[in-house]
């Protein structure tokens, strides 16, 4: 998130601290004014105005906000060009589908707004469900426009009833500029149709094709004639209008390879947790999605490469399961966690073993030593000691 907020540009940067400022978003060294009694005490009162400071004192009071739990979710927030649709379907409706009440708690989770942020390198980026390219504050209508570099499509479109699902899976290479590309896109439906599985073509340089998990390499990939990525984008573009909710697991991962944005999600990494995951010391992982398979849904997953198609299906089926079947979405620890020896799961396997039944190894108290007790003993151990040494 540092290095989004470095990479804004000075307008970006003024604008996102006056829309903080309005909220009352503080960091480390509290409001924008306190900020700056803090870093500039006499200049504070006549320089106020963030469009008379430096671009580097705007990065460090949005980066100070970022320790701050609340704010920090508000300022990812304020960052994300999809905000005005992401607050609508935020909300919960009287009319709510089972549907839409995934879609709400995925996007009211305390990691979405960090994980769902874009980078601001997005002229490549296609947004859905945005009119025009620039995104107004729905505080005010003077509110400052603060993003206007992402292409969008489709009109502006609430509909919370709407209930068709599409689960979309991508297959990753790791690029020069250490980021990752989608090299293989799948995409089921609600009855676990496939309606798409192609191969994309990177942009970018590759370095590691992964090929273990991919199956691809090189000249696989140069002989199978792959898609360019604006052309998927164009093909999901029209699989998913504004109501069209989005399916996936870690699908923050294949959105960002996609270089694609997308409102209304159902995120399954973010809906299921680990039971007992209230009581560990420090941030646990995310269930993955061979074990949901195996402790929600009753099967492996397939050990094979090329599994895109796979997981584009578990995913789908998690949320049926949820949905029409209602199961719970704790799941229990796998045994390798149990195992491990990481101290943040001690309070958890603490809690895990009480639950097996204990022996009472305590002594009843007629056998619990007293001084007359020991006195006794010490006696009789003169006496044997007195014996044994006389002949």
């Amino acid at each position: 998130m540092e290095y989004i907020i470095a990479t804004r540009e000075r307008t970006e940067l003024v604008e996102l601290t006056i829309t903080a400022q309005r909220m009352g978003l503080s960091g480390e060294h509290g409001t924008w004014n306190e900020f700056l009694k803090f870093v500039d005490p006499r200049n504070a009162d006549l320089l106020f105005d963030p469009r008379t400071r430096k671009e580097a004192t705007l990065i460090q009071f949005l980066t100070s906000i970022i320790n701050k739990k609340g704010d920090s979710r508000k300022l990812a927030l304020l960052m994300n060009p999809s905000r005005p649709l992401v607050c609508d379907y935020s909300y919960k409706y009287p009319n709510e589908t089972a549907e839409q009440r995934l879609v709400r708690k995925t996007l009211t989770h305390d990691e979405y707004p960090f994980d769902f942020l874009i980078p601001y390198n997005s002229k490549d980026w296609v947004l859905t469900g945005i009119i025009g390219s620039p995104i107004r504050e729905p505080m005010s209508d003077d509110a400052p426009l603060i993003f206007h570099s992402f292409r969008s499509t489709k009109p502006f479109d609430i509909s919370i009833t709407k209930t068709e699902m599409i689960a979309v899976c991508c297959e990753k290479v790791l690029c020069q500029d250490n980021t990752e590309a989608a090299v293989r896109v799948a995409a089921v439906d609600r009855n676990l149709k496939v309606i798409l599985d192609v191969l994309v073509k990177p942009n970018q340089p590759v370095i590691n094709y992964r090929t273990s998990i991919t199956g691809l390499d090189s000249r696989a990939l140069h002989l199978s004639n792959a898609t360019p990525l604006s052309d998927i984008q164009e093909k999901l573009l029209g699989l998913f209008p504004t109501e069209t909710i989005m399916v996936g697991h870690l699908l923050n991962k294949d959105l960002k390879a996609l270089k694609m944005d997308h409102a209304r999600v159902i995120d399954t990494s973010l809906l299921f947790k680990y039971d007992f995951s209230g009581c560990c010391i420090g941030k646990l992982p995310r269930p993955s999605l061979d074990h949901l398979c195996k402790s929600v849904l009753g099967y492996e997953m397939p050990k094979s490469r090329g599994r895109c198609v796979y997981e584009a299906v578990a995913s789908m089926k998690l949320v049926l399961a949820i949905v029409e079947h209602r199961v719970d979405t704790s799941v229990p620890l796998p045994d390798e966690m149990l195992k491990t020896d990481d101290s943040r799961l001690l309070p958890m396997k603490k809690i895990v073993l009480s639950k097996q039944p204990k022996r009472n190894h305590a002594s009843p108290p007629w056998c619990k030593p007293t001084w007359k007790s020991a006195f006794v003993r010490a006696k009789f151990r003169n006496v044997k000691n007195k014996l044994i040494r006389e002949p």
